[in-house]
């Protein structure tokens, strides 16, 4: 999960959307008779160093560094980072459509996301209301790490300039969407897998001595 890098026109090396390994991209020209006016539309081929396949790109403009940017329009679903195993069914089911809509809307994937992550602070007993407090009361009762919100912070999910449905500037939504994958299955991670993983490994301890290390806890308690 944390190695994970989503595509990116231009990129040179990320997770390809057909074999889903990390590979360097070479990216060539593809030239198609598109002229409209007195315009053209650019696509581009990135083809993929491990399994040979490629992912059609088509230029979108400059961003606000004056990089050209590019929407990936072959294949439909971008590579994403695979949904944890213990991902709820409700929560699994908006992440698996706002992987299916990535490449074309950003913007949908995201909100999609967001909604994922609500339900999911309710599976967590939270009231999936407000997505900052949530994590924040999650963090203060230990099921998750303080970075947690620092990197929901970076999304603007938490914190004084997080912003609300609808609200998402066009320069953070290609960023958010892809990073919002990543951020579920670590949230599910932390709060169910691992908890779970603890569980297992203290059951699989000798009862005696099981016994013996919770008489400890509990003395160690009262003092």
């Amino acid at each position: 999960m944390s190695g994970f890098v989503a595509a990116k026109y231009n990129l040179d090396a990320f997770n390809c959307p057909h074999c889903n390994a990390y590979s360097h991209a070479s990216w060539v020209p593809l030239h198609i008779n598109t002229t409209r006016g007195m315009s053209q539309t650019e696509y581009n081929l990135a083809i993929c160093s491990k399994c040979k396949k490629n992912s059609v790109w088509v230029q979108t403009g400059l961003d606000n560094e004056q990089e050209i940017t590019g929407m990936m329009v072959y294949p439909d679903q971008v590579s994403i980072p695979p949904a944890s195993f213990d991902m709820p069914n409700n929560v699994l089911k908006d992440y698996q459509e706002a992987a299916s809509v990535l490449s074309r809307s950003p913007r949908s994937s995201a909100a999609l996301l967001r909604q994922a992550l609500q339900k999911l602070m309710v599976h967590l007993g939270e009231d999936g209301k407000n997505i900052d407090r949530n994590i924040r009361s999650l963090s203060e009762k230990e099921k998750l790490p303080a970075m947690i919100i620092k990197v929901a912070d970076t999304m603007r999910l938490t914190g004084n300039d997080s912003v609300h449905p609808g609200e998402m500037l066009d320069e953070d939504r290609d960023f958010i969407a892809n990073q919002m994958f990543g951020l579920l299955n670590l949230i599910v991670y932390n709060a169910i897998t691992q908890p779970q993983e603890i569980e297992n490994m203290y059951l699989m301890t000798p009862e005696k001595k099981r016994k013996a290390a919770e008489e400890k806890d509990a003395k160690a308690k009262q003092v």
